[in-house]
């Protein structure tokens, strides 16, 4: 190891980031399933006003049970429900045991010599005085004073009851047989913290009832007959924040078992939130899933880097294992030298890879697309035993990777060493066995069927979206790359014979060695050197596409369905005369064009009670919109690809013809009407509105063709002819304007509104989502790792190619040939090794781009989709590419030049001239 320490260095940082990306996993899954889970239990807790954690056991007796089943009853009770906490695997924030006999009466005063009574409960609860606060009186006694009890009420407890501190009261038990007892109220309480979950059932059902020591009440009160244990719980506040994401699976199946347990046990049973985090079974089982098959290609290629890595060091050191063998080490003693190389590796690597996957998880937090990174809050995430299995199960993959090579080299003495180096390789084994073929002939075979498959339940109807990433789809389109990868460093060395013996008479010198030295090259290191860099660049063109398709489509879905960045829906104000007809209010609209960020407001009004009337096909129902053409273009959003030509031409002829109107082409069918027809509108207490078709359109801004006939017309002309009606506000915001400062605006300006929808914030809650979130930081997170793995696999070949050409470069100097010329021929060695890579990457991360991609819509029901799923790469994603590119190249010529410069070039002229 410390021969080949650099090399050793490189397959150790293989190990930690294969290990380091396996671990983020379970840990991505735990944290970012763990923040969604505490967003829902805080909206339960909205909506219901309960605690979410709350895990109650109950027992309601009949009164008058002996006094050793009470014992009993409690006692198993207790012990059951601990059982199937500890079954559950909860943590419990505060568990407490409550008694109640609400069987009692206090008397509370007399009339006209008659004992006035209050139905009471009197109440037996551990550690309950902890969270009380006296702010009046004193603590009760932990037993009887003078043989009375002592306990504390609240002050709606005292209103209720009619008693008052320092009184005492006799009680009166129903039950037969018990004789009255005396009770003094020593304080009165009320609950220490605001937020203490110990009082997660709230102190509302405890109007009537007085507080005594949990344990007088079992060791006094129920041995001496005096109290009747009607009711006996046990609850537990669930701390669901410290929920296990990858025990989500047996925490549901034990809480499935729950029902049926307590049933049989003849208990009452309550936890309302089993359901939500039932629900988060199929969620986690979806989201590692999901990441598992995002980590396919760049698993694939750190397996590839750690093999040429162990496959370069083992040709170091060959003729050392020769030697060995031939002084009769055993192949198994050479092959367990290096497993205990391996070994120390992979050792080294399970204790600092889960460390590594920790902080990737943060990467993957902050992600908002494909190399696209945001300043939000990180997930909490904090490494488990799984992500401990999941790094444990890479570094023993890859351990076994490592070992591949040297399961032949071990085989061989210093003989049959030196025999093979003389041996010319005219084929590499998967050339011989056509892998190239094979992977491109699967995954086109794959392609065919996938397509024929979903065109065939399409047209019948039986199709069914998953709503989740088909996982064949990511296998075989890697394979797809591989494939075409593979088949370009096949046919690349003839093509490149082609080129030179085609311009060879304008070859210069220093282009004649390079392209020489690359044609006589036949499964060399710069082979790996290559695939690495077209596997590379076209699993990121091919990462970038996917994530460009799939964020954008959901962009253009919240948005075509919102219509504008913003939409504010007042409430309908109106006023009406006796018995007459209602009128609505219009506001100063004004106020909305001066909210803070706006910088464009316009009016649109949407009636989904219309009816258009003619001759054909009588009364069709419709959605009515109408519009302020002028500002509804500058800001409603729409995609230009929709409409024949650009959606702004259709504005501008409702602004020509004011009268005229544009209509769906579902609606143009179902009512029988063309362009250049005259319909009839109809609706409300408005006369008849006449109007011409303009343009029939598939799309419009807000209005889905699926679910509706839709007309648009001008607002003005339609305000004009009817009765004012409420309108919707959309609103384009400025450049650099935050939702925060909106609603801001809005609350200081105290703005009627019904309803906002922000489009932002819409988008914001989908791209936190952890399955889209967990999409967009794998795939940026598996290629930047690859291109880590390319650098050093950049760096590994050029520096083992100059190292071991000192002799050639002293050679050449020696036959004249300038520094210049050496450097030249490097350049163009570059220019033909790694810069055809990266132009074939390109291509062929294109054509499977332009293959797969479009499949993922399938992900969805096509119907639903509205606007159509489009498949757009953009320029930014490119330029990114080329960035790292450039720098990927610039810093391994600045790493080769800065080795150049260390050889000593005289000794190696000498060395050429001898």
């Amino acid at each position: 190891m410390r021969n080949t320490k650099w090399m050793v260095l490189c397959l150790f940082i293989g190990f930690l980031l294969a290990a380091g990306m396996m671990s983020t996993i379970p840990i991505y899954m735990d944290a970012s399933l763990q923040r969604m889970l505490i967003k829902d239990m805080e909206q339960y807790q909205l909506d219901n006003g309960k605690f979410p954690g709350l895990y109650s056991v109950q027992k309601t007796n009949q009164i008058g049970m002996d006094i050793s089943s009470q014992q009993a009853l409690i006692d198993k009770l207790v012990s059951d429900s601990d059982s199937r906490i500890g079954a559950i695997g909860i943590a419990s924030e505060n568990t407490k045991t409550t008694l109640i006999d609400d069987c009692l009466y206090i008397i509370n005063g007399e009339r006209n010599g008659a004992e006035l009574s209050t139905r009471l409960k009197l109440i037996g609860m551990t550690d309950s005085l902890d969270h009380m606060k006296i702010v009046r009186g004193s603590l009760p006694s932990s037993s009887p004073v003078d043989g009375v009890y002592e306990g504390v009420a609240s002050e709606d407890a005292l209103k209720t009851l009619a008693i008052n501190i320092g009184t005492t009261y006799k009680v009166v038990s129903l039950a037969p047989g018990v004789e009255p007892y005396y009770v003094r109220i020593t304080g009165v309480y009320e609950q220490k913290t605001d937020n203490d979950t110990y009082w997660a059932e709230t102190l509302d059902s405890y109007l009537n009832a007085i507080f005594i020591n949990y344990d007088t009440v079992r060791n006094d009160l129920i041995p001496n007959g005096r109290f009747n244990a009607i009711t006996v719980s046990r609850r537990y506040s669930l701390d669901y924040h410290t929920l296990d994401m990858n025990r989500i699976a047996s925490v549901t199946a034990e809480l499935e078992k729950d029902d049926e347990f307590y049933k049989e046990a003849g208990y009452e049973h309550e936890f309302n939130v089993a359901d939500i985090i039932g629900n988060y079974t199929e969620r986690a089982e979806k989201l590692t899933r999901i990441l598992w098959i995002l980590q396919i290609p760049a698993m694939v290629m750190l397996a590839f880097y750690l093999f040429m890595v162990s496959q370069l060091n083992v040709d170091r050191e060959r003729n050392e294992i020769a030697v060995f063998k031939s002084r009769g080490a055993s192949s198994l003693q050479i092959f367990g030298m290096y497993a205990a190389q391996s070994a120390v590796l992979g050792l080294a690597t399970l204790i600092i890879a889960p460390f590594i996957g920790l902080a990737l998880c943060q990467f993957l937090g902050v992600s908002n697309g494909f190399l696209e990174f945001v300043n939000r809050t990180g997930i909490a995430a904090k490494i488990t035993g799984v992500s401990i299995l999941y790094a444990l199960l890479a570094v023993v993959v890859f351990f076994l990777t490592t070992m591949i090579p040297i399961i032949p080299a071990s085989k061989l003495t210093i003989v049959q060493y030196k025999q093979s180096r003389t041996k010319v390789v005219k084929m590499s084994l998967w050339e011989k066995c056509g892998v190239d073929i094979i992977f491109l002939a699967c995954s086109f075979g794959f392609l065919y069927f996938y397509t024929t498959k979903l065109t065939d339940s399409i047209a019948e109807g039986t199709f069914e979206a998953t709503g989740e990433l088909d996982p064949l789809l990511f296998i075989f389109s890697t394979l797809m790359i591989l494939g075409f990868g593979l088949l370009f460093i096949r046919v690349y060395p003839y093509l490149l014979r082609l080129v030179y013996y085609v311009l060879r008479p304008v070859w210069s010198p220093s282009q004649y060695m390079a392209i020489t030295t690359v044609c006589r090259s036949q499964g060399g290191k710069e082979r790996f050197l290559m695939l690495f860099l077209v596997m590379t660049f076209s699993f990121g063109l091919f990462s970038a596409n996917t994530a460009r398709a799939i964020n954008n489509n959901i962009s253009d879905r919240i948005y075509y369905e919102n219509g504008a960045d913003v939409v504010l829906t007042e409430y309908s104000l109106s006023t009406s005369e006796d018995g007459g007809t209602s009128e609505f209010i219009e506001t100063d609209f004004s106020r909305y064009e001066n909210l803070a960020g706006v910088d464009i407001a316009t009016k649109v009004l949407v009636n989904d009670t219309v009816k258009i009337r003619n001759g054909k096909n009588g009364n069709t129902k419709l959605t009515l919109m109408a519009i302020e053409p002028d500002k509804f273009a500058q800001t409603a959003w729409f995609r230009n690809d929709l409409l024949p030509i650009h959606w702004w031409n259709y504005c501008n002829a409702l602004v020509e013809s004011r009268s005229g109107v544009i209509i769906s082409s579902g609606l143009a069918k179902d009512a029988g009407v063309k362009q250049g027809d005259v319909i009839t509108l109809k609706w409300g207490g408005n006369d008849n509105l006449d109007t011409t078709v303009m343009a029939i359109v598939d799309y419009w801004p807000g209005l889905n063709p699926n679910t509706c006939d839709f007309a648009v017309m001008n607002y003005n002309y339609v305000r004009a002819r009817t009765e004012l009606e409420p309108y919707q506000i959309w609103l384009k915001m400025a450049d650099g304007a935050t939702s925060e400062a909106l609603y801001q605006s809005i609350e200081d300006s105290m703005l009627p509104l019904e309803s906002i929808k922000d489009s932002s914030q819409m988008l914001i809650a989908e791209k936190t989502d952890p399955s889209l979130q967990g999409m967009n930081g794998a795939l940026t997170l598996g290629f930047v790792i690859i291109m880590v793995m390319t650098i050093i696999g950049f760096l590994i070949y050029w520096i083992l190619s100059i190292k071991g050409r000192t002799l050639q470069f002293g050679i050449l100097r020696a036959m004249g040939v300038s520094f210049k010329e050496i450097i030249g021929i490097l350049g163009y060695e570059q220019l033909l090794v790694s810069g055809v890579s990266i132009i074939f990457a390109f291509i062929i991360g294109g054509i499977t781009s332009d293959l797969f991609v479009p499949l993922f819509q399938y992900m969805y029901d096509v119907n639903d989709q509205i606007p159509p799923y489009r498949v757009a790469a953009m320029q930014a994603d490119y330029i990114k590419m080329y960035v790292l590119i450039a720098l990927m190249l610039l810093g391994g010529f600045a790493i080769l030049g800065a080795i150049i410069r260390k050889i000593n070039i005289n000794k190696a002229l000498k060395l050429g001239e001898d």
